[in-house]
């Protein structure tokens, strides 16, 4: 599978741009000789639909983050942007088609735009219906049945604009800010606990202020990430932020929300899945997540570690690409019977 990893790897397809890597895909089923469809997301994207009507379905995102690197072999790993998010989903996906493609079994989907809004899943969700789906992301070949939500909050912080020799903590927005943000880690969300997903967490994304003279801003902006867990909500978040926002001169709005899932690993499927793979859970937001706010119970499973993803470290293991090609073989023959 390395040869053909690299070339999807050097395909670049970032969120709005995977008209290249639509086309390969397209040109891939063609010399199967499988029939698809084409669902329009807007003028130029599509998602690629494959036997929809099925019971059970396969899915992967075919677009990566920006920042692109090309890819480059050490061994047995190979280097690059979206090899593990989600280039070794996409293959995955083809190889199994080109196995089954005389009579297949479960339906298989290439979603585009996961990376930003989820427009791809969402509008399928809207449409098709499964008994049980699989999402191909990063899990370390893990089986995961629970999926952390994520609230993005965008903050302002106001102060008073001077000459920088003037400065002092009360007035100067970036102070407002840093001290409100690290006031963050008392919040008591951050006490909560989930078997499969961890603890709670705060990521901070963004931070700007200021510029280069000397002087003391009047504004600066945060955009932070507050991952949490199946039993939390983000109202609760909220209402914690608003209580300790009101010892500084901010406001903030909601810039994203995604809420977390959790079905059951004793589902009959799942069961059937844990035979061959190891429960686990998943930190970050899916097209999972869409597949089962609309009624698909859905697990995320595939090669690679999570925290890679979006790096200038991302890479991935061939040994494992391999070895999650061959788990999803077995469990797409124990799901046909």
């Amino acid at each position: 599978m390395l040869e053909e990893l690299i070339e999807l790897a050097k395909i670049r397809s970032e969120t709005g741009y995977e008209s290249r890597i639509l086309a390969f895909i397209e040109d891939k089923l063609e010399e199967f000789g499988v029939n698809y469809e084409k669902m329009p997301i807007d003028e130029e994207r599509f998602n690629i639909i494959v036997n929809p009507e099925e019971r059970f379905m396969i899915n992967a995102h075919v677009d990566t983050v920006g920042d692109y690197f090309p890819p480059e072999v050490e061994g047995n790993i190979l280097w690059g942007r979206g090899v593990e998010d989600d280039k070794a989903g996409v293959l995955i996906m083809l190889k199994l088609i080109e196995k089954y493609k005389d009579s297949l079994p479960v339906s298989f989907v290439f979603f585009v735009d996961e990376e930003e809004e989820g427009r791809g899943s969402k509008k399928y969700a809207e449409k098709y219906a499964h008994e049980f789906a699989i999402t191909l992301e990063p899990t370390d070949l893990k089986v995961c049945t629970a999926e952390a939500g994520s609230l993005e909050l965008e903050f302002e912080f106001w102060g008073k604009a001077m000459h920088g020799s003037c400065a002092d903590e009360k007035d100067n927005a970036i102070w407002q800010g840093m001290n409100f943000l690290l006031s963050l880690k008392k919040m008591k969300f951050l006490n909560g606990e989930h078997p499969l997903l961890g603890k709670p967490a705060i990521n901070i994304e963004m931070f700007d202020g200021g510029d280069y003279i000397l002087a003391v801003p009047d504004s600066a902006k945060a955009l932070v990430d507050f991952v949490y867990l199946p039993g939390q909500t983000a109202a609760e978040i909220i209402d914690e932020i608003n209580k300790i926002g009101r010892r500084y001169n901010m406001n903030h709005m909601i810039y994203d929300l995604s809420p977390p899932f959790e079905i059951s690993p004793r589902k009959r499927a799942v069961k059937k899945f844990l035979k061959y793979a190891e429960l686990g859970g998943f930190r970050s937001w899916s097209d999972a997540q869409n597949l089962v706010e609309k009624g698909t119970p859905t697990v995320v499973f595939g090669p690679g570690i999570l925290k890679y993803a979006h790096t200038k470290d991302e890479h991935i293991k061939i040994n494992d690409v391999e070895k999650a090609y061959f788990i999803l073989e077995k469990v797409i023959k124990e799901l046909s019977h």
